[in-house]
């Protein structure tokens, strides 16, 4: 049952601690993962796909303005008409319309080079001559119905071209350049502090956004190449990196987002850490303390069943003896009315020290006026049958000892202590031995049967009781409980004949309970 209880118990204390404690350390890592998918997952996501749609959307727009502005300029009657008057300005005006919100230069050159309407009198200087046989012009040459892209390196960065041939009776006669800074590219890449580089499938950096740490030979360098949503060491420094394809100019190009993650992991290695740590110390403090605080609730429940159970064998009173003295007593009414009145006082004084106070432990000497009343009831019962002798010794009187515990021994004398003459006599005698109290009943009867007598010592092993000996039996539980297994009855029948009844006591300071005592031998 005690086992039974301290696992019990130590299951609802685990609960109690263990699991709150399990559950701090899972909303941390909770929060941990939580601060990971936003801070960096989501952020640098975020960042990657809104550049992605901004690029994308200024080349297909710039790709539909070329388109368009090609087929209007195709519809004069020659190339020269857009170089003056009216329809000069009309050009201007839409072609200004579609490029000036981007600070895109523009141009309408002819195939020799001539500008027919332009927002500068010259063409950039990386891009002259203008010749089929290189650069742009050579695609636009060879495509006169596609509209090309191509990044244009400047010291400025990389601008972008986005042209298309203008063809009147089936001939390119001329072309229509976009010239967009890369100062409004760069734009486009957002303002959320997250690394972002564009690149071409060759791995060259055409746009960069915060990113100048990565590149090398303005390529990007090759620790970072076709990462994506991975952790990339470099250099002792961590970076988290995804990259997306984005069609741009009728080509695939790649858009870089690369997240330092070195201090954040710091951080994070700490906090969890921290919390292994804490669990780590705490869990085996906890697991020691539920352990003791079961150990100690197992225990008091032990000591109040303990407890409990004294005072249940305390409480007894053997009920043949009260009906016998009260038949005596009655009788003692009509033939000896003063017998009859010191039997009842006797009586009284007897029932009143077995219910009064609380005390497991009385002095020696108060136990003896106990046990002087009952004698002398059972004096008047037994007459001059009955020799009863005390021999106390003077240093023992004043030790405690447990209340109510030697009366049983005298009325399991006086049961079955008769001679063969019917005489009961009696020796109680009480001697201090260094440290503990010898107790000795003995009496001059016939003695008990040896096959009697082993029943009866195997019934004081026994923690339960089933059977009519209930006087030595509740001493001898009595003597377990207060003072352990070492400590109970010794009962001998001696060759001589009679009964002797032994039993030692240990030198306690009152109300003091087992604690370890030593043995009497048993």
């Amino acid at each position: 049952m005690q086992r039974y209880f301290e696992f019990r118990l130590q299951r609802a204390l685990f609960l109690y601690a263990v699991v709150p404690l399990l559950t701090m350390a899972l909303i941390g890592s909770v929060l941990i993962f939580a601060s990971w998918r936003y801070s960096v997952v989501g952020l640098n996501s975020e960042a990657r796909e809104q550049a992605a749609e901004q690029l994308t959307a200024v080349s297909d727009d710039f790709s539909q303005h070329g388109a368009a502005m090609a087929h209007f300029l195709a519809d004069a009657r020659d190339l020269g008409a857009w170089r003056t008057g009216k329809q000069r300005a009309e050009a201007f005006a839409r072609l200004y319309s579609d490029a000036g919100h981007t600070g895109a230069e523009f141009y309408v050159v002819a195939r020799t080079g001539e500008i027919m309407v332009g927002s500068r009198e010259k063409l950039p200087q990386d891009i002259v001559p203008v010749n089929n046989n290189w650069g742009i012009w050579h695609r636009l040459g060879h495509e006169p119905y596609t509209v090309c892209q191509e990044f244009l390196p400047t010291d400025r960065g990389q601008d972008l071209l986005c042209g298309r041939a203008i063809v009147m009776d089936g001939e390119a006669v001329g072309y229509l350049l976009y010239d967009i800074p890369a100062a409004y590219l760069q734009d486009l890449l957002g303002e959320r502090g997250v690394p972002l580089l564009f690149t071409d499938n060759f791995g060259n950096i055409r746009l960069e956004k915060n990113g100048a740490a990565f590149m090398e030979n303005r390529k990007l360098q090759r620790a970072f190449v076709g990462a994506d949503h991975e952790l990339v060491h470099k250099d002792k420094d961590f970076y988290y990196v995804t990259n997306m394809s984005v069609p741009f100019g009728g080509e695939d190009y790649h858009i870089y987002a690369i997240t330092p993650v070195t201090d954040l992991l710091v951080r994070y290695i700490i906090g969890a850490g921290a919390i292994v740590l804490a669990v780590l110390l705490m869990l085996p403090l906890i697991l020691r303390s539920v352990r003791r605080e079961s150990k100690l609730t197992a225990q008091a429940l032990d000591n109040l069943t303990t407890i409990a159970e004294l005072r249940e064998l305390e409480s007894q009173f053997n009920p043949h003896f009260l009906f016998n003295t009260l038949e005596n007593i009655k009788f003692m009414v009509r033939l000896d009315p003063g017998a009859a009145t010191e039997m009842i006082m006797a009586l009284s004084a007897l029932l009143r020290y077995s219910i009064a106070g609380d005390d497991r432990q009385v002095a020696l000497q108060e136990d003896i006026k106990y046990l002087e009343s009952y004698m002398k009831i059972q004096k008047y019962r037994f007459g001059s049958r009955l020799a009863f002798t005390a021999e106390i010794d003077e240093a023992a009187k004043s030790v405690p000892v447990p209340k109510l515990m030697f009366q049983p021994l005298l009325e399991n004398a006086i049961k079955y202590g008769e001679d063969a003459e019917g005489l009961l006599r009696i020796l109680f005698q009480i001697k201090r031995q260094g440290d503990v109290l010898q107790v000795l009943v003995r009496d001059q009867g016939a003695g008990i049967e040896q096959e009697k007598l082993a029943q009866l010592q195997q019934l004081l092993q026994s923690s339960e009781n089933h059977s009519i000996h209930k006087g030595l039996f509740n001493v001898q539980r009595r003597l377990e409980l207060l003072y352990g297994e070492g400590y109970g009855l010794q009962i001998q029948c001696p060759p001589e004949g009679g009964t002797e009844i032994r039993l030692c006591l240990p030198l306690l300071e009152k109300e003091q309970k087992n604690a370890g005592f030593g043995h009497c031998g048993r």
